[in-house]
């Protein structure tokens, strides 16, 4: 039997559930670009995190070089040391906003990027970074043995404790403040050791974010909230609660913890973009409160001159390397510096950048002078 002209035959039910596929795919075409589109206008600054991050990466430096003059490096007395726990306070929270910073402005480089060029970013920055880090391992050996030699500290400990953290670039052996414990000769140096890990796992974290919202629309936010925010408050307050053990000492320079305030600074991204009206509501609030907030913070770090506690019997106090001064226990660490961190996240506004290959010139040439501090 030959259909006729009105009826309805196999060709034309799969022309038409082939016209609605193809009709149903346009739409979702359509849809996720202007999704991919809506993305693209309301990431953050990428400029002005970059030029934050370097401030940020300046004053890490300039708070170590002034570390390393005291007495507890050079052996005589130095002149700086009334002024020392000050820096030692600012360079923790310098290094906090830091990470966090860096999380953020990575997440938004790569969300304005498809995924071979974040393969591309991904691959190009990790060995950019262990070119940097391995020069870096081979300089500290050669100058801090000649320098342990002089001041009669030279340990062969020390050397290959250097060597192993080198060229695995994982900062998580050195948990214990002894001097007779083995430390690195590159002391500064675990901020890259740390970012190297962290890029490598960028990727995954924003897919991971991603699937959440896909797999649990109604809680996500929580969801990812609650992945950002546990691990951190959890180091804050064992650190806070137990001030005279190496918990805060352990993870201040681990990549274990610095990783957390990495993740934080990605997850804010990914609920940067999924909220806009929040964030531009935000956004006027901390610029109307930027000047009482820099106020409020340059407050807390001035007030630390000259703020000496004894040492402790057994050695093990908060502080950042072995042989600082041991900090007050009431500065809420870690935790202070992400407040900081996001709250000039959402200070930035959301302008396409103009300089950002001058930015990253300068980003790339601070990676190497952390690395070589």
């Amino acid at each position: 039997m030959v259909p006729g002209p009105n009826d309805k035959g196999p060709r034309s039910e799969r022309r038409q559930s082939d016209s609605s596929d193809s009709s149903a795919e346009s739409d979702a075409s359509e849809n996720s670009c202007s999704m991919g589109s809506q993305m693209q206008s309301h990431i953050p600054n990428l400029q002005a995190l970059l030029r934050i991050c370097n401030l940020m990466a300046a004053c890490y430096l300039m708070c170590s070089a002034v570390t390393f003059c005291s007495s507890a490096y050079t052996g005589p007395g130095s002149a700086l040391d009334v002024v020392l726990v000050m820096f030692d306070v600012v360079c923790i929270d310098v290094s906090s906003a830091l990470f966090v910073l860096t999380g953020c402005t990575t997440a938004t480089l790569y969300l304005m990027s498809t995924p071979t060029e974040q393969d591309s970013l991904t691959r190009h920055t990790a060995l950019a970074i262990l070119v940097d880090l391995y020069i870096a391992t081979c300089l500290s050996i050669i100058f801090g043995s000649a320098h342990a030699l002089t001041l009669g500290r030279f340990h062969w400990r020390d050397l290959a404790f250097t060597a192993l953290e080198g060229v695995t670039t994982l900062r998580a052996l050195d948990f214990r403040q002894s001097t007779s414990a083995p430390h690195s000769y590159n002391v500064t140096g675990w901020p890259v050791q740390s970012l190297l890990w962290c890029v490598l796992s960028v990727k995954s974290l924003l897919a991971l974010d991603a699937a959440i919202v896909d797999r649990a629309p109604a809680i996500a936010d929580a969801l990812i909230c609650l992945l950002a925010l546990a691990g951190i408050m959890l180091f804050t307050a064992f650190g806070s609660l137990q001030p005279a053990s190496n918990i805060f000492y352990a993870n201040a320079s681990s990549v274990t913890y610095r990783s957390m305030e990495f993740n934080l600074g990605a997850h804010a991204v990914f609920l940067y973009v999924r909220h806009p009206p929040f964030v531009t509501a935000m956004h006027k609030a901390c610029q109307k409160a930027f000047v009482f907030v820099t106020m409020a913070v340059l407050t807390v770090w001035v007030a630390e001159v000259g703020r000496v506690l004894p040492p402790p019997s057994d050695g093990n106090c908060l502080r950042l390397y072995y042989r600082n001064a041991c900090l007050q226990d009431h500065h809420g660490f870690f935790l202070r510096g992400c407040v900081l961190a996001l709250f000039l996240l959402l200070y930035t506004d959301s302008n396409k950048p103009k300089h950002l290959q001058r930015e990253m010139r300068i980003s790339m040439t601070l990676v190497s002078a952390v690395c070589l501090c």
